[in-house]
């Protein structure tokens, strides 16, 4: 009975531990890149703008067409030689015509430039985009994995009170302590059990933020990989936020993409200027028709006759010269310049956002790296003072309270230390968003 018991146990962990996920950062990333609404949204604006691109690109080329009439005519019709003649007729024609643009003043030319830089700057776009969710899902991740280490610490607080509560309870059974002692330990205990409680559903919450950030739907079997597997803290060397800043106004995305649109938007006034230059087309087409008329002892050849021998053929050029066209062109110039000069305005706003979050993520990191340094300073004299203090409750030379308070700094200092570490690791990674 017991090896069946054994076994069933085996079996239900092994389901349990398969039906939970445990979460890589990168995975989560992965994850909500392709998951994302925002960036399924900005993976279609992609798309349509290379098809924009494709349908510029190849308005080059010759466009085909065929046509089909049938017509019916009463007194005056005319006849297969275009001459009137009185009568009531039918008339069925066919034809097929061909064009394609030699010359439109460099429209199509610079169109399909402009429309090729349109899709780059969506790329960019994308890219921005994507990195601006890796931060987001980054920072939620780093509160859980920060979480699970706080609960952690909260569950050693209450097994090392625990503990002391039952050595306080010894000692007072020998008559060394006073009773008060033994109750003041167990409100510790009860203290300590509180403070894990919290702790679990701190963690909770921060699951369901990064679990409702990445659109999933099942809270209970996520988990992500252990605080003893993350990164741990490195040496690291900051870069200057002038050194960041001259680096971003080059190869960040978002300014990459707005100097993009600022070249096509020179090159849609280029493109509107084409309308007062003469353009040149191609044309041909075969055409030929079917002709019946009414009239008894009027001789109508053969369908197949009439198409064969109405046949006639047509190519040649077409040029068109604009004179005045209620002054639409000048003023399409007029609005295109303007264009140009809001895309430099949006320049100018991206370039002095990006100063400022280059300069808050700098000092935001730089902050945090002093904080971490004093917090674990802080966190090693008070593991010193709380082994001190340990030893002198031991030997009788301190009070209860005051074992306490050196352990209660102890676990405070520590949850500091935590939140520091992840913060400056959050910060730091900020900043090389910026620098890459």
């Amino acid at each position: 009975m017991k090896k069946l018991i054994l076994i069933i146990s085996i079996i239900t962990l092994s389901f349990a531990s398969q039906a939970q996920k445990v979460w890589t950062l990168d995975e989560c990333v992965d994850y909500a890149i392709e998951h994302n609404v925002s960036i399924l949204q900005s993976v279609l604006s992609q798309n349509n703008a290379e098809f924009q691109y494709k349908m510029s690109k190849n308005a080059w080329l010759p466009t085909v067409s065929a046509d089909a009439t049938q017509s019916f005519g009463f007194g005056q019709s005319p006849s297969a030689n275009g001459v009137y003649v009185s009568d009531n007729s039918a008339s069925t024609s066919l034809g097929i015509s061909v064009g394609m643009p030699l010359f439109n003043g460099l429209s199509l030319y610079h169109q399909t430039k402009a429309n090729s830089l349109n899709l780059d700057a969506s790329k960019k776009d994308l890219e921005a985009a994507k990195y601006d969710l890796k931060l987001l899902i980054m920072s939620y991740y780093m509160q859980v994995v920060y979480n699970k280490e706080l609960k952690s610490v909260a569950e050693k607080q209450l097994t090392l009170t625990e503990e002391q509560h039952a050595k306080t309870q010894q000692l007072f059974e020998l008559g060394k302590v006073a009773e008060s002692n033994v109750y003041e330990s167990a409100a510790q205990v009860a203290t300590a059990k509180s403070s894990l409680v919290q702790a679990d559903n701190a963690l909770m919450l921060s699951i369901l933020d990064i679990v409702q950030a990445l659109e999933l739907d099942d809270i209970d079997n996520f988990d992500v990989v252990s605080p003893e597997s993350f990164a741990s803290i490195d040496a690291q060397t900051l870069p200057s936020h002038e050194t960041t800043y001259r680096f971003a106004l080059n190869h960040h995305p978002r300014m990459e993409a707005e100097n993009i649109r600022l070249e096509k938007a020179y090159l849609d006034v280029k493109a509107t200027k084409s309308a007062w230059y003469p353009s040149l087309s191609l044309f041909a087409g075969y055409s030929t028709g079917y002709y019946n008329y009414f009239t008894s002892g009027y001789y109508n050849p053969p369908f197949s006759d009439q198409l064969s021998n109405n046949g006639r053929t047509s190519f040649g050029l077409r040029l068109s010269v604009p004179i005045f066209n209620a002054m639409q062109t000048k003023y399409n110039v007029e609005m295109s310049k303007l264009s140009i000069q809001n895309q430099e305005l949006a320049i100018n706003t991206v370039q002095k956002e990006l100063k400022k979050d280059i300069q808050q993520a700098f000092y935001n990191a730089v902050a945090a790296e002093q904080k971490y340094k004093a917090a674990e300073e802080t966190y090693n004299a008070a593991a010193v003072a709380y082994r001190l203090s340990n030893e002198s409750f031991a030997a009788g030379k301190s009070t209860l309270l005051e074992l306490n308070e050196s352990k209660n700094r102890l676990f405070k200092s520590e949850s500091e230390m935590l939140q520091a570490k992840y913060e400056y690791l959050y910060r730091v990674e900020v900043l090389k968003y910026y620098n890459q």
